[in-house]
């Protein structure tokens, strides 16, 4: 029953460092209630661990001294969820850390012991007493890198190593407590003070009760809080979602808009010096008419975007094509299959299209003048005579040159 307190005091440990390294505005009260409940746990799992010695002689406990090794359980829990919880640990803090840790975990163990005020008084074996500052001070650097580690819970596997740790601290915890016991020796005419009030068969199970009550409703809360932040930050990230979708995304057609289409070509210019701006305009567009023909074009038109390339609403009756790191020549042998089959799909739909086509560095190394180059070509060519559908003029310039781009231009 004791380890299991301790393992559970060591879990519920991590779970509210976690609270403490994401609540930061209530860093206070978590880590107070934090101290409290984890402090509280080992201190239990002491008495408990003392109710499972046996002594032929009736054991009490001087009021004050317990009360004092309980506040030094809740002292070193404080100061251990206080170092995990501030960010990534040193070496030197965790070195520093776990001495004075370790010195707590001591003088709530041994003051605990001396709760009895046996008299004669107790006496303590050399080695073992070494042994069990010697875990203490393990246990607490231990304990200190495995909370600061697993603070955060990023999946299901992390819930897991979080189970095993709390089990290894419980039992170092344990460890150090029952190395403790071994170390002390009894006379074998001590008895404990008569002015002791505290019975130790009448605490041991109220003690029991109260631990596991108390660190399961701790636990508890700090699920229960650790569900509400995760919500919270869930439901902020769907609003910056649709800020960013209203902000970014043309509405009536799904793409992205003007705004993130000049965003993409400058970062794309970044990468790639060398990239192609096609600008396609819908022709004879106006009101809803115009809206239901760049509907439809934009639906045609929307698999080219599986090959790499950025599909963007730039205004009411245009669209634009991003080719990152193709230049024209490049995108005319690329594309122009495809643009002679969305050429028959689209003029069979009553859809005519102009097409214009730069190319950074030679029409521009800057967004704007690569956008303002493509939609200046596109309106060039908008009343040209064409020898099929409109496409059909935007295919056979595609497949034209050079040369005879440039003239058109």
């Amino acid at each position: 029953m004791s380890i299991l307190i301790a393992a559970l005091a060591s879990y519920v440990a991590i779970e509210f460092a976690g609270r403490i390294f994401a609540r930061r505005d209530q860093r206070g009260r978590w880590l107070t209630a934090g101290a409290v409940a984890m402090g509280s746990g080992i201190w239990s799992m002491h008495f408990v661990g003392m109710a499972a010695f046996t002594l032929p002689i009736p054991v009490s406990y001087d009021l004050w001294i317990t009360v004092g090794s309980w506040l030094a359980a809740v002292a070193v829990s404080g100061l251990a969820l206080h170092l995990v919880s501030r960010g990534p640990l040193s070496a030197g803090t965790v070195t520093l850390g776990a001495l004075a840790m370790g010195a707590g975990v001591c003088i709530m163990h041994y003051a605990g012991m001396g709760a009895m005020r046996m008299d004669p008084g107790l006496g303590y074996d050399l080695p073992w007493f070494i042994a069990s500052v010697l875990i203490a001070v393990g246990a607490s650097a231990a304990a200190l890198v495995i909370v600061a580690r697993l603070r955060t819970v990023r999946s299901w596997r992390d819930v897991g190593l979080r189970t095993a740790a709390a089990a290894v601290m419980g039992l170092a915890v344990a460890g150090m407590h029952y190395s403790g016991m071994a170390a002390v020796q009894f006379d074998p005419n001590a008895f404990c003070a008569p002015g002791n009030l505290l019975a130790g068969d009448a605490i041991a199970t109220p003690t029991v009760l109260a631990s596991l009550l108390g660190l399961g409703f701790a636990l508890f809360f700090a699920l229960s809080d650790a569900r509400a932040v995760v919500q919270a930050k869930r439901a902020a990230r769907a609003e910056a979602e649709r800020l960013n979708e209203l902000a970014f995304v043309d509405r009536e057609t799904g793409l992205v808009n003007r705004a993130r289409f000049g965003q993409q070509l400058v970062e794309a210019l970044r990468r790639q010096p060398v990239s192609s701006v096609a600008s396609i305009r819908v022709l004879d567009a106006r009101g809803e008419e115009a809206k239901d023909r760049v509907a439809t074009a934009a639906a045609v038109l929307a698999p080219l975007q599986s090959s790499g390339l950025v599909l963007a609403r730039t205004s009411p009756a245009q669209l634009m094509v991003l080719a990152e790191g193709l230049s024209a020549e490049a995108v005319r042998s690329s594309l122009l299959p495809g643009w002679r089959r969305l050429a028959a799909g689209l003029a069979g739909q009553g859809v005519q299209l102009a097409f214009g086509l730069a190319e950074a560095p030679a029409d521009g190394d800057n967004a704007q003048a690569l956008m303002l180059r493509a939609a200046s070509r596109s309106a060039e060519r908008e009343d040209e005579p064409a020898p099929e559908p409109r496409l059909g003029a935007m295919a056979a310039f595609l497949a034209a040159g050079p040369a005879v781009r440039d003239s058109a231009a």
